[in-house]
């Protein structure tokens, strides 16, 4: 299997979502009815992170063997990727599990059809670090301290609220603030916190220049949860359901693809492509991934922000899960 990393940022507004979804639900379209007479054409939004498998699906052809024509969209952070398909801008979007189940716990018209990142069980792919010099050893040192997570109170940073709680450090006597992936090295050069949670590539980057990891909450607490899932707007999904199952289908190629040891070159060059980067500087590990979605670890992740506060109302994974998405039990039944 291709080896690993992971994402996730601050939950919509539920009114403000769903003021945007009334408004907007009348424009979006049947793809199925549009494209009768030749391939569906779909708009996909993909994040910044945990992109290679679409890519992987568009650059192989898996998407034209299932009749889709697929046009790849460039998103930001996970509120405006919810946004952008609860608008109609896109058919489909990937999104943060978490952001997406509390986006619909809200009322937000969504639906997901599947899986796609997920949390590695057994390499480490972020994690809370510090500057070499800080004096900052264990999480119990960060009491009274500043935290740069990629979204405050967005679900993402859940389990650091859990490696605190767990290391006596409670969630008031800490202090978060919001600080991008990209912007995290300079927020610890410059002091203004005295530690991050990168993920992904920015982790393994952050690691290679010598910052200290003190703490991998996400594999601790969240190990085989899904991070990136597939998610769409639930009058298209009535509307296409067919449509959904190619892309599923599609993805399921892509993923298979994407996990093969022998294949990391050529995901490496897909990274390195859409990042604009020499290929020489890509990641030489990628987050697992799975179009089947590992329900009872989902759902453990929803319950840890009901603890929180984050949510109000406890969710039921099935019921943000579309009735035909491929799903398991768990982890351990696969």
């Amino acid at each position: 299997m291709v080896t690993k990393r992971r994402f996730a940022r601050k939950a919509f507004s539920g009114l403000a979502v769903s003021a945007l979804a009334i408004g907007t639900l009348a424009a979006c379209g049947s793809s199925e009815e549009a494209s009768a007479d030749g391939p569906v054409k779909l708009r996909v939004a993909i994040a910044p992170i945990q992109f290679e498998t679409a890519r992987i699906a568009e650059e192989k052809g898996y998407f034209e063997d299932q009749g889709l024509d697929v046009e790849l969209v460039n998103g930001a952070d996970p509120a405006a990727l919810l946004a952008q398909v609860v608008s109609g801008d896109v058919n489909v979007a990937i999104g943060s599990w978490i952001n997406v189940a509390t986006s619909f716990s809200q009322g937000v018209p969504i639906q997901v059809i599947g899986g796609n990142g997920m949390v590695d069980p057994e390499a480490d792919n972020s994690g809370v670090m510090v500057a070499k010099d800080s004096g900052v050893k264990e999480l119990a040192d960060l009491k009274g301290k500043t935290i740069g997570v990629v979204g405050v109170k967005s679900g993402g940073d859940i389990p650091v609220l859990q490696a605190l709680e767990a290391a006596g450090v409670k969630e008031k006597e800490v202090t978060e603030v919001a600080v991008p992936y990209a912007g995290m090295e300079a927020a610890l050069e410059q002091g203004t916190v005295d530690a991050v949670v990168p993920a992904d590539s920015f982790y393994h980057q952050m690691l290679e220049k010598g910052y200290q990891t003190i703490s991998n909450p996400v594999q601790e607490f969240q190990s085989s949860m899904p991070v990136t899932v597939w998610t769409v707007q639930k009058q298209w999904l009535e509307q296409n359901g067919e449509t959904a199952k190619k892309f599923d289908a599609a993805m399921q190629d892509a993923v298979k693809f994407y996990s093969d040891p022998a294949n990391l070159e050529e995901v490496r060059k897909v990274h390195a492509e859409a990042n604009q980067i020499d290929v020489a500087d890509a990641p030489k590990t990628f987050v697992p991934a799975d179009v089947t979605f590992n329900v009872a670890e989902a759902q453990s992740g929803i319950d840890a922000m009901v603890h929180f506060g984050l949510v109000e109302n406890k969710v039921i994974v099935k019921d943000v899960l579309w009735d035909e998405a491929p799903t398991r039990a768990s982890a351990d039944a696969k």
